[in-house]
């Protein structure tokens, strides 16, 4: 357990090359939360709306912050909105190529630190 302490205080202190994290991460709670249940819905090849995002991270942020928060990585491309195809009012958000190739870099890091 002592490893995988060490290695999250390193990984959290770090200095990230990695651009999309360190953009989900200097976020606080929400910023963090919202980066995990992105990528944890487009590996369960499960939509997620920005509604749903908003109610994940209510106690943390409020609505405009969560939709802010959106904007600024749809701007950056590491996330992107997709409309319905059933309602066109609904939209989805999932991680560009950029944020899964770097979520992938650091969960294999992770992993590593585990074992």
């Amino acid at each position: 357990m002592s490893k995988l302490a060490k290695y999250l205080i390193s990984d959290l202190k770090g200095d990230w090359s990695k651009p999309s994290i360190k953009f989900f991460r200097s976020n606080g709670a929400y910023g963090y939360i919202m980066w995990l249940t992105i990528i944890n819905s487009y590996f369960q090849k499960k939509n997620i709306s920005i509604e749903k995002l908003v109610i994940d991270v209510e106690t943390y942020a409020s609505r405009r912050t969560v939709i802010d928060f959106i904007s600024k990585g749809v701007e950056a491309k590491f996330i992107k909105k997709i409309n319905s195809t059933e309602d066109k009012r609904k939209i989805f958000i999932e991680p560009t190529k950029i944020t899964l190739q770097e979520y992938s870099e650091w969960s294999n890091e992770f992993v590593k630190s585990v074992v």
